[in-house]
């Protein structure tokens, strides 16, 4: 019983750490779209702007905003994506903790019942004492 405890205790322990991982990649995930949509902001501010050298860059600033739409759009959908899984991972754990919780109290209660046991034997096997 105790070498499953430990197999499983391993296991949370393997599985918090996956699930700590999936949160991190999807805030690196939504940093990235942060960071997209700033430049996005930045681009069209440049547009904005008058500048006799501004109409000469108006088609790279234009595919280049494109470009930046699109990768957002991949990131939004990574970012759905890895919250599904941060999600699984999230529920992988506290299945397995609750496995972890139902065996350690099944452990105890067998271990009580072999204390009890040892103590109504040792109880039994004692001498009575007889009075003078």
């Amino acid at each position: 019983m105790r070498q499953r405890l430990k197999k499983i205790d391993r296991l949370i322990k393997v599985q918090q750490h996956l699930h700590k991982s999936a949160e991190l990649q999807l805030a690196s995930l939504q940093r990235k779209e942060g960071e997209l949509k700033a430049d996005q902001q930045e681009l069209l501010q440049t547009m904005g702007e008058t500048d006799a050298l501004h109409g000469l860059f108006v088609d790279v600033i234009a595919r280049r905003l494109k470009m930046l739409a699109l990768e957002e759009t991949r990131t939004r959908t990574a970012i759905v994506e890895q919250k599904a899984v941060t999600v699984e991972k999230a529920l992988q754990v506290k299945r397995s903790e609750k496995v972890f919780s139902r065996l350690k109290q099944e452990a105890r209660q067998i271990q009580e019942k072999k204390d009890l046991t040892a103590i109504l034997e040792a109880v039994a096997r004692k001498v009575p004492t007889s009075l003078p």
